[in-house]
């Protein structure tokens, strides 16, 4: 088994095919073209098939080499596929996989790598055993086999009566195709957090040139016709994914970005999608404002590892990841 970085149209077009079938939306060729330093890598078995791959997006800062997520992108894979049906050959293959990705992550000429794994990636120690620092995080993943009726009982009663108060304001909500709309209040969401907006490039990617009716949708929230909140999801073949929030604070509705994400969810059953996974996040109360729409936490793993000396320093200021 071996790691190839993928360039040749062949092979891009072999690890599109598998990418749609066994990776996820971040995965896809399409959604990873909306970046300008991605470098693709395929997995291949010892008879020389593709059977899976991954990505990394690099860097270049101060003349350091870092490899990370891409911007907007929750976890950079690795995806593949296994043939064995039996628990034990399964782990197996997933252990000799990921070992050769760990090994390979080791070898490669980095200052920094700080990279999330798949939400299906539980043995992290291939990682561990290579000296990478496992660090996890925390999402939390709605079953959208339950019913309409289970998934709003599942909701917290602060969460419910959040959407009951928009509701009962005459807050109206609707599925937008204005995605002018999502751009503009998640600006004034990253503006008020004192967020970096340095990506609003890659923003307007995903808005105006990824996103269409066969990947992504959206809700908004409006005020006597003033959008005030909304909900922008993308999603493949099983799971939506929450990827953006905006939100108004000028008007200050507790219920307006509760009711577009609802609206969101129920969209993503009817879609028949098995999973609306709301994108985690480790800021304690957005963390509890997304716990309370019900689903289940579901931990995932980012590894992290730098140059010793370099190391050494992040420690002091990222002891969290390094």
């Amino acid at each position: 088994m071996e790691i190839k970085e993928i360039k040749k149209e062949n092979e891009i077009e072999e690890y599109r095919k598998l990418a749609s079938s066994y990776g996820s939306i971040f995965n896809t060729y399409e959604w990873l073209k909306i970046f300008n330093n991605i470098v693709l890598y395929g997995i291949y078995d010892k008879g020389g098939n593709l059977i899976g791959g991954f990505h990394l997006y690099e860097e270049k800062r101060i003349g350091l080499t870092i490899y990370r997520n891409p911007p907007f992108t929750p976890f950079v894979g690795p995806f593949f596929k296994i043939d064995a049906h039996n628990p034990v050959n399964v782990l197996n293959k997933y252990r000799e996989i990921l070992s050769v990705v760990a090994e390979f992550l080791e070898q490669l000429d980095y200052s920094i790598i700080s990279i999330s794994l798949g939400r299906n990636i539980m043995d992290t120690l291939p990682f561990i055993w290579k000296r990478f620092k496992v660090v996890p995080g925390y999402t939390y993943i709605l079953d959208l086999k339950k019913s309409v009726d289970d998934l709003y009982n599942r909701m917290s009663v602060e969460r419910r009566n959040d959407i009951n108060k928009a509701i009962k304001d005459n807050l109206a909500v609707r599925k937008i195709d204005d995605y002018n709309i999502v751009k503009s209040l998640v600006l004034k969401t990253f503006s008020r957090q004192k967020k970096d907006v340095d990506n609003k490039y890659y923003l307007d990617k995903i808005l105006f040139s990824f996103a269409n009716d066969n990947n992504s949708f959206a809700f908004a929230t409006f005020k006597e016709e003033i959008p005030i909140a909304s909900a922008f999801c993308v999603y493949d073949r099983t799971t939506a994914y929450y990827l953006l929030g905006g939100y108004d604070h000028e008007f200050k509705h507790h219920g307006a970005g509760a009711l577009a994400v609802w609206e969101a969810i129920k969209c993503s059953k009817e879609l028949g999608l098995k999973y609306f996974d709301f994108e985690g996040s480790m800021i304690p109360q957005i963390e509890r404002y997304f716990r309370g729409f019900g689903g289940e936490l579901t931990a995932y793993f980012r590894i992290n590892r730098a140059w010793l000396p370099l190391e050494v320093i992040l420690k002091c200021y990222r002891r969290e990841l390094f």
